[in-house]
């Protein structure tokens, strides 16, 4: 029998096994960080034209304004630049565009407007890398433009503006960065320190926005964290209802919140958020997170009663379905319909800014390569972007039926590919808190760094317990540690007479009582029992 001591190297080094990790780069990736580490304005290049061109502007007392973009990374990205001038003591004005009236990005309208409000620097935040006739413009009536953004570069092309912040043309090194992460480089290198709390706003980007949870990102999600649970920032713990944060508390409640309301709302509240996320009035965070809760709760209702009301949509190689329902949801709406029958979909509406297109929203997975479908599909599109598993795109309303023809023989032909499951053997007497622990060093988790899988097998069906009239697996395997499945029912599960398990460790907290769960996420039947 094991000792103690033997069981946790073991479990360890079946971690490091499992992100084919040496001690020394565990060691490297655990190690204690301080503000230091996330001096990133010393190591990009580019930055000097934008700081000269910001305090050039500070001390004359300019008029500049923030354009930033309509989802998480982009309120954060806008946040923290407003926040930063704040601190600088120079008041900036903002805008966060709407989805429903402007769209994406700087665009020509509002630089109009812009102008004829005496602005004569625009600093753009999570947009602006491919506006080059909005900054042309800006330009041409004397209005200077910074770029700080983190979208892809078209065809090596770049905007001409004064000065670009952007992971990849500022060489910041080799993993994506999102928005916000760039907001932050600025912002610290006009402070010449770490700001505790726009830091927090980065981390909530980077989660958001899915960038790799490697290197630089990892770094600063890591003291993000530290920094939201050492210190009580109003505006995030609203949110949160004080919860302990972590990489999923903000994944699973702060983000999608914030995404919220660029989705649901058709007006410019939005740029309510960016009130709500600098100011330090308690009355007002009150007011604006109750707005942003009532909205969110809106948009779970919305998306549940979409998908209930769809029809059954059967066995088919493909999903491609015209709803008339908020632009704002089409992407939630392919997103569950994508994990649920397991082919390609897309999610089409009426494009609220031009009444003859359709604007869609596609979900795919290993095996279809939306990127690719997107090239085989070139004669109906009229904008498309995103990458291989998640894309967005216009066509015309009347192509509707032969887009969808075409979309259908594709994905009939590149259907999914199964993946094999990666996953560390264990027992049931490994799920426990020692272990869960020793995984937690491991976090944060997310893009490009997932949980560890784990498999038990040889479990005996009949041994198993249930809930809610048997639909889902609850079985309790020690003091405060269960076995949680949902939608595994006793019908299907008890066709066999042993199974092996797929999942992860969870600590679940309810009313001050903690819970060692191991979230089942798939099964199958053991063969060799």
């Amino acid at each position: 029998m094991r000792s103690l001591f033997n069981i946790d190297m073991d479990f360890l080094n079946d971690l490091l096994n499992y992100y084919q990790l040496s001690k020394e780069q565990y060691e490297i990736m655990t190690r204690p960080l301080s503000y230091g580490d996330l001096r990133f304005d010393y190591r990009v290049k580019g930055l000097e034209p934008l700081l000269v061109r910001i305090k050039k502007a500070i001390a004359s007392k300019e008029k500049i304004i923030v354009y930033g973009d309509y989802d998480c990374d982009g309120i954060m990205s806008t946040s923290i630049i407003v926040k930063v001038f704040e601190l600088l003591g120079h008041s900036i004005g903002y805008y966060v565009p709407s989805r429903y009236i402007d769209g994406y990005g700087l665009n020509v309208k509002r630089v109009e407007e812009i102008a004829k409000k005496g602005y004569s620097l625009i600093i753009t935040v999570d947009n602006g890398i491919s506006a080059f006739e909005a900054i042309s413009l800006a330009k041409e009536k004397g209005i200077d433009t910074l770029v700080v953004d983190h979208h892809e570069v078209q065809d090596d092309k770049l905007p001409d503006a004064v000065g670009i912040l952007h992971p990849f043309v500022s060489e910041l090194g080799e993993y994506a960065a999102s928005g916000g992460f760039m907001a932050f480089v600025l912002a610290t290198a006009l402070l010449d320190k770490v700001e505790p709390y726009l830091l927090a706003l980065a981390g909530i980007s980077t989660i958001s926005d899915m960038m790799p949870l490697l290197g630089y990102n990892r770094d600063l999600v890591r003291l993000a964290i530290e920094t939201m649970n050492r210190n009580h920032f109003p505006s995030i713990a609203r949110l949160t209802g004080d919860k302990n944060i972590d990489e999923k508390v903000i994944a699973m409640e702060i983000a999608p919140k914030i995404n919220a309301v660029g989705r649901m709302d058709e007006t410019t509240n939005i740029n309510r958020l960016i009130k709500y996320f600098v100011s330090s009035d308690t009355a007002d965070i009150e007011s604006f997170g109750s707005f942003i809760e009532s909205i969110n709760e809106t948009r779970k209702a919305l998306t549940k009663e979409v998908v209930e009301s769809l029809e059954a949509i059967g066995d088919v190689p493909g999903i491609v379905l015209k709803l008339d329902i908020k632009e704002g949801l089409i992407g939630l709406i392919a997103n569950r319909l994508v994990n649920e029958h397991q082919v390609p979909t897309i999610i089409f509406t009426e494009d609220s800014t031009d009444k003859t297109l359709l604007k869609g929203s596609m979900r795919s997975k290993e095996g279809f390569n939306i990127t690719k479908a997107f090239g085989s599909l070139e004669k109906y599109l009229v904008t498309h972007g995103g990458h291989a598993f998640a894309g967005g795109l216009a066509i015309h309303k009347d192509d509707f039926e032969s887009f969808k023809k075409d979309f259908i023989v594709l994905a009939d032909r590149y259907r999914f590919v199964e993946e094999e499951i990666a996953a560390i053997p264990i027992s049931l007497n490994d799920i426990n808190m020692q272990n869960y622990e020793k995984i937690r060093t491991f976090s944060p988790f997310g893009e490009g760094f997932k949980e560890p899988s784990f498999l038990v097998t040889g479990l005996k069906a009949a041994n198993l317990t249930f809930i809610s009239n048997d639909k889902h697996l609850s079985t309790i395997i020690g003091m405060n540690v269960k076995l949680l499945g949902f939608n595994i029912s006793r019908q299907e599960v008890c066709k066999l007479s042993y199974i092996d398990i797929y999942g992860n460790m969870q600590l679940n907290e309810f009313r001050g009582r903690y819970t060692l769960e191991f979230r089942v996420s798939s099964y199958r039947a053991n063969k060799l029992l």
